[in-house]
């Protein structure tokens, strides 16, 4: 089952249980608010501002059955503003079903947020799997775009970094991998940005309804647990192409006047170190035409295999390649962030030590090498 089935699930299973709870008076369901997704901004006096969509099953004077609100709260700490959610509700607040955890932009740049990594960590109903990420401007605002989406907010977020996830774009981090990567030799980490674009509105019947999707083509890159950088689209391009998990890149050549999309199908990554404290690295793709009639949106991505792919393209590929993956190496040099484990893998060769641990990565070397071939 994929996980957008799955979090649909969710939803029906607790649709069905309020319905038949709606018989019984005192029923546990029925004083639940269900927590789908949080976000978390500054408040005006340094605290925190908590928005919440909940699904409430209704009793009493409501209507029986489910349906997804937004509620926004402020408090001290996170502790104190998901209590707050429980007071505005009236019902408490569960966070068995939360499925996305959305830090605002000003928060995430701004505030050393391991405190509330810790306490949703430790928190006895927090999954694991529940997608984390930042967002473009306040995670407030993010929220209550869901009207332009026609759907909700936190479940299209979520399913759509697991989806992307290894297709295309960098894989998400969980919550408990952002966390470690903060302490281990070079304490960095990245969690993956999410903005909402508006769009024209196609639809007559509602011509002054707003519409938009998520985007999901950036990371936000953290050391130390403060804020760094952030990677744009083409560096973030660059990144992928040093993680063999990850397929599905296009690149267009306009080789002889002719235009041509190609697609990564597979790809093998290289890294050696050497005794001069650098690396070498070789990136090898494979590339073919690329198709738009794949099989399955969320599939695998497909290729056409009839035609065969002049070397000029491939040739102009190959640099294309280097350019992003150039591009990305030359982010990490100058921000000072690693997230190919360069340190890492000389402290498996050296063992730990302060002078590793505090190495720029500036004083790596890096020599690549791009090979293109069709397959």
């Amino acid at each position: 089952m994929s996980n957008f089935k799955r979090i649909a699930a969710v939803l029906l299973v607790v649709a069905a249980v309020a319905v038949v709870a709606a018989s019984f008076k005192g029923s546990d369901v029925l004083d639940r608010a269900i927590i789908l997704g949080l976000g978390v901004d500054i408040s005006s006096d340094n605290g925190i501002t908590l928005t919440a969509e909940v699904v409430s099953p209704g009793n009493g004077t409501e209507q029986v059955g489910t349906f997804s609100k937004i509620v926004t709260v402020q408090g001290e700490t996170i502790n104190v503003a998901i209590q707050n959610v429980a007071e505005v509700t009236g019902k408490e607040a569960s966070l068995g079903q939360c499925v996305v955890l959305v830090l605002g932009q000003e928060y995430s740049e701004k505030v050393d947020f391991s405190d509330l990594t810790e306490y949703f960590i430790n928190h006895h109903s927090f999954k694991e799997s529940a997608v984390v990420c930042c967002c473009e401007g306040s995670a407030e605002d993010l929220f209550n775009k869901g009207n332009a989406l026609s759907q909700s907010m936190s479940l299209a977020i979520a399913t759509g970094l697991l989806e992307q996830a290894e297709k295309i774009a960098v894989p998400n981090n969980s919550l408990l991998e952002f966390a470690r990567s903060q302490n281990e030799l070079f304490c960095t980490g990245y969690l993956n940005r999410v903005k909402f674009v508006p769009s024209e509105n196609t639809d007559s019947s509602l011509p002054d309804k707003p519409m938009g999707y998520v985007s999901y083509r950036e990371l936000c890159v953290f050391r130390g647990n403060k804020f760094v950088t952030l990677l744009d689209e083409r560096q973030v391009k660059g990144l992928s192409m040093f993680l063999p998990e990850v397929y599905g890149e296009t690149f267009v050549s306009f080789e002889d006047e002719v235009t041509r999309t190609v697609q990564v199908t597979e790809k093998s990554v290289n890294i050696q170190t050497d005794k001069k404290g650098g690396f070498d690295i070789v990136v090898q793709v494979s590339v073919r035409y690329g198709r738009t009639d794949s099989e399955e949106v969320s599939g695998p991505v497909t290729a056409k295999n009839d035609k065969e792919i002049p070397q000029k393209v491939l040739g102009d590929v190959a640099e294309q390649v280097r350019t992003v993956a150039e591009k990305y190496l030359a982010s990490q040099r100058e921000y000072n962030f690693d997230l190919l484990d360069f340190h890492e893998a000389y402290r498996r060769i050296e063992g730990t030590s302060t002078a590793l641990a505090a190495k720029p990565m500036s004083e790596f070397p890096v020599r690549l090498t791009v090979k293109i071939a069709e397959g």
